[in-house]
């Protein structure tokens, strides 16, 4: 990041067009969809630019509100990113929940069931890629049958895709679901993407993430940042695995490694996330959602000796 700061230290901070910065655009839209895509070959892709993953999930909740595109309700994973239900009860939506997470996997048949008994055009906020909070994501196969049925029952996919490139080492593949509805299934369907963690920016604009995209060694040095990122998270998934495992932890741990992306929820009551925090300076959220990227060689053994001795307390 610090080579595409200095790449545009002499712009001109001038006003953007309404739709946002235009190499931005582009170069984002051929990211998510690739360069060859059909959808961008026959115009069938249109982007604008807004503030980060946030904003673009409100701002295409305002646009299909206002819009005779969607239904007023919105499905929902349960568990979600928390903002989910605010953002879109917030433009009008009537937001529903279907259980997304069971200890094994993606809860196949209750997602399935929520696409089957929601009206046409009812809109279905989908994780891309690392789920969040659960970690748990549709196999490519399972994708192709979760398109199948939202085709078949006209229903409208709102990808979130906050984690793209930090959740399998390679883009191509966390980008899989978007780029298969897309051009498998011709799907007309929403994409916010960020790059607040995937460029670690959350205070610089558009210009420098074109920039990155714009220039093939750039590019090409982000690409391994990512996948040097994605392989740690996968590695620290692993220690704390292998640590609970070691110390005969009670609970189905082998999730930590089945699952993929920044987080995972361990399953601990909110008394003993209060605990953990209050005299261990454990940090997560009440749901027990754990940051595995804030898990480092330092203190993931610390950690897992902390979770054996508050899990062990509550099987006494």
């Amino acid at each position: 990041m610090a080579t595409a700061k200095e790449a545009i230290k002499d712009c001109e901070h001038e006003y953007l067009p309404i739709l946002g910065h235009p190499e931005f655009r582009k170069l984002v839209t051929e990211l998510v969809f690739k360069m060859d895509s059909t959808a961008i070959r026959e115009s069938r892709v249109a982007s604008c630019q807004a503030l980060s993953g946030t904003g673009a999930l409100h701002m295409a909740g305002m646009m299909l509100m206002r819009t005779s595109i969607c239904d007023q309700t919105g499905y929902i994973t349960n568990p979600s990113w928390s903002n989910h239900r605010q953002l879109f009860e917030s433009v009008g939506f009537s937001v529903r929940e279907f259980n997304y997470a069971s200890s094994s996997g993606v809860d196949m048949q209750s997602l399935f069931r929520a696409m089957t008994e929601a009206d046409p055009m009812s809109i279905f906020v989908l994780h891309a890629s690392a789920h969040n909070p659960s970690g748990w994501d549709p196999t490519p196969e399972q994708w192709r049958k979760i398109g199948a049925l939202m085709k078949e029952r006209t229903l409208f996919p709102l990808f979130d895709a906050a984690y793209l490139g930090l959740t399998s080492d390679n883009y191509d593949e966390d980008a899989y679901a978007i780029r298969y509805f897309a051009e498998e299934l011709n799907l007309q369907m929403g994409v916010c993407i960020s790059f607040a963690k995937s460029m670690g920016m959350y205070a610089f604009g558009a210009g420098i993430v074109a920039t990155v995209l714009g220039d093939g060694g750039l590019f090409s040095q982000w690409q391994r940042d990512l996948a040097t990122m994605s392989s740690r998270i996968t590695g620290m998934r692993k220690r704390l695995f292998s640590e609970l495992t070691a110390l005969g932890t009670p609970g189905y741990w082998k999730k930590l490694t089945q699952q993929k992306g920044m987080f995972c929820v361990l399953g601990l009551t909110p008394d003993q996330v209060h605990y953990l925090k209050k005299f261990h300076h454990i940090y997560m959220a009440e749901s027990s959602r754990i940051s595995i990227a804030g898990l480092n060689e330092g203190n993931v053994r610390y950690v897992a000796e902390c979770i054996h001795q508050i899990v062990c307390r509550r099987e006494e």
